[in-house]
Parts: structure tokens; C-alpha cells; sequence
């Protein structure tokens, strides 16, 4: 999931700089949607330029430090494939479509596929576990409520993926 929030952000063009993109995760709490770490984010950056996803840009002045990376068309193909491919993704808390979401400026064209593909995911998982709280009596009582919030959770989700789908198809 990091080398996927490197190339959108390089897509997006909030900065070039390795601290520069690790600030605005930061600023804007990424971290509320995925766990990283400094260690982990520059160690994926290395990775993304090793397989040639990213490419060192010259240095702005003789004695800069920082080093400079743009997205390369090989990075970009990736980020559309994984952005289909996390898209897809229903976790019992879709953490991958939440972060999918971040950059859906970058390919509202994949998204309404995407969507219908959540909506009818969620409405699977709806179903099922309001057939597990019917069918099922003996349930621990923390366990059938841990069930109702889900529910709850996956109700509120598919109204809110309805809504964007109808952005998107308007």
C-alpha cells in the first residue's frame, strides 16, 4: 500500500522530495488509513526507483541534498493497477478503498466499476451476517453486537459508495 500512496502522490504533484511527500502524509493523517513508518516509506521509495516506478531527477543546485523524484509511465501503469486491484478490495473495514479514494481525482474512470463492485460486495456482507444474527441464537453477546455494529457499519458504507457511484454516472 505505501508504494501505491508514493505514486499517487508523485501523480498528484504534491511534491518531489521524499520528506516533502512524507510531510504531507503526515499533515493530511494518512495514518489514520494506513500504518507506516519513516523507515518504511523510504525503504518503498528506494524500491519504486530500483524497479524503475519512480526516477531520480537531477539536482535543483550543486550542493542539494535532497534527492528529487518524478513518476515514471511504467509507474503510472502500476498505480492504475493497483488502484483497480486495491478498488476491489472489501475488507470488514475497507481500508484499501478508503485509501483508493484518496487519489480518485487521478482515475475516476476505473471508479464506477469499482463502486458497483463494493455496493454489490457490501450488500453480500449485509446479508450474510444478518442471516448469522437471525440463525444463530446463541451467539455471545459481545459477538452479536460486534455483528449489529457491523451491519450498522456496512449500511452506512453502501449508502455513502451509492452516493459517490451516482457522481461518477451523472
Amino acid at each position: 500500500m505505501i508504494p501505491f500512496l508514493i505514486l499517487g502522490l508523485l501523480q498528484q504533484g504534491v511534491g518531489s522530495y521524499g520528506y516533502e511527500l512524507l510531510t504531507y502524509m503526515r499533515t493530511h493523517h494518512f495514518d489514520y488509513v494506513i500504518h507506516y513508518t519513516k523507515g518504511s516509506f523510504y525503504y518503498n521509495l528506494t524500491q519504486l526507483a530500483h524497479k524503475g516506478l519512480i526516477q531520480q531527477l537531477p539536482a535543483a543546485t550543486a550542493d542539494a541534498k535532497e534527492t528529487r523524484y518524478q513518476i515514471t509511465a511504467a509507474g503510472v501503469a502500476d498505480f492504475r493497477r493497483a488502484f483497480a486491484r486495491f478498488g476491489r478490495v472489501n475488507d470488514p473495514t475497507p481500508m484499501a478503498f478508503y485509501v483508493v479514494l484518496l487519489f480518485a481525482d487521478q482515475a475516476p474512470d476505473l471508479l464506477p466499476e469499482l463502486l458497483r463492485g463494493q455496493i454489490a460486495t457490501t450488500e453480500k456482507k449485509i446479508a450474510l451476517t444478518e442471516t448469522s444474527l437471525r440463525e444463530t441464537p446463541n451467539l455471545p453477546n459481545h459477538f452479536s453486537q460486534i455483528l449489529t455494529n457491523t451491519v450498522a457499519h456496512h449500511r452506512a458504507n453502501l449508502v455513502w459508495y451509492q452516493e459517490l457511484l451516482a457522481t461518477y454516472t451523472d
